[in-house]
């Protein structure tokens, strides 16, 4: 996928136009470990209100490398699993957090840890591994709703309830003791029910019930397709970013919620996970 150009004028318009104060800027994987942009584009906005997500090699990164990241306003790791080969392979997966766990405990261990990954049947097998890691310290972070699926896009036997999908119970033991930050981040990808997208209740319920201070929101701006196998001349192509409604999707969410839940999920827990570090 080609995406156009995003520039730090059409993020400020957006988050004027939903009405947003602190923002975290995450680094595009296609980028690989040069987070150049990222390290430019932050400082250019509040420092006091927006922080950055990078990528790392862990063979290659040095002390000074994290250290000049810190400096630009970064304050946590994304894991490219792709760099691994791991993105359908679980045993590699567990080696890849490990091994950026292994660099955040030894220079930057107030750092938090994000990925994503496309089976979440694997969660069973990574249970263990992120319990070791949040052992340690270290905050870990998965985006996507852990990609569980809510019942729009479940296979039928499946859609009386989202919650009994593979995966979903080892996500709920992570959430209680602290292990794991979800971010509820975007639906369209787990939701064929735009745009209010009322299938995803049940999952954004259970989770917030299982532990309301390790669920957070995220925009996922600028907002881009699924991804999909496409021909090489397909992908050298520009693919329009989608046109959502971010507007009606954050009146659901703050519909399913308390004041004080919608407050934790909105700006306390990201606050406490990126904010005062």
């Amino acid at each position: 996928m080609t995406p156009p150009a995003a520039s730090i004028t059409n993020f400020q318009n957006f988050k004027a136009r939903i009405g947003l104060t602190h923002s975290v800027l995450t680094h595009g994987l296609p980028y690989g470990d040069d987070c150049t942009s990222l390290k430019t584009f932050v400082p250019e906005l509040d420092r006091s209100r927006t922080c950055g997500v990078g990528v790392i090699d862990p063979a290659a990164v040095t002390a000074e490398d994290l250290e000049l990241m810190q400096d630009a306003g970064i304050r946590g790791i994304w894991v490219d699993l792709y760099q691994y080969c791991a993105m359908h392979n679980v045993e590699l997966q567990n080696f890849a957090l490990r091994d950026h766990a292994a660099i955040l405990k030894q220079h930057c261990p107030r750092w938090s840890m994000a990925f994503t990954h496309i089976h979440p049947e694997f969660w069973a097998e990574l249970t263990s591994v992120v319990k070791e890691i949040a052992t340690a310290g270290i905050l870990v972070v998965t985006d996507h709703f852990a990609l569980l699926k809510a019942s729009s896009m479940l296979p039928e036997r499946l859609q009386h309830d989202p919650t009994s999908q593979p995966g979903f119970a080892d996500i709920l033991s992570l959430v209680p003791m602290g292990g794991l930050y979800v971010k509820l981040s975007p639906p369209y990808r787990i939701s064929d029910m735009a745009p209010a997208y009322s299938d995803i209740r049940p999952i954004v319920k259970a989770l917030v019930e299982a532990n309301p201070r390790r669920v957070l929101w995220g925009s996922d701006w600028p907002h881009y397709p699924r991804m999909r196998v496409k021909s090489h001349e397909e992908a050298l192509k520009e693919t329009p970013f989608l046109v959502v409604d971010d507007e009606a999707w954050l009146r659901s969410l703050k519909s399913w919620l308390t004041n004080e839940q919608w407050d934790l999920v909105m700006v306390k827990n990201p606050s406490e996970l990126y904010g005062s570090k």
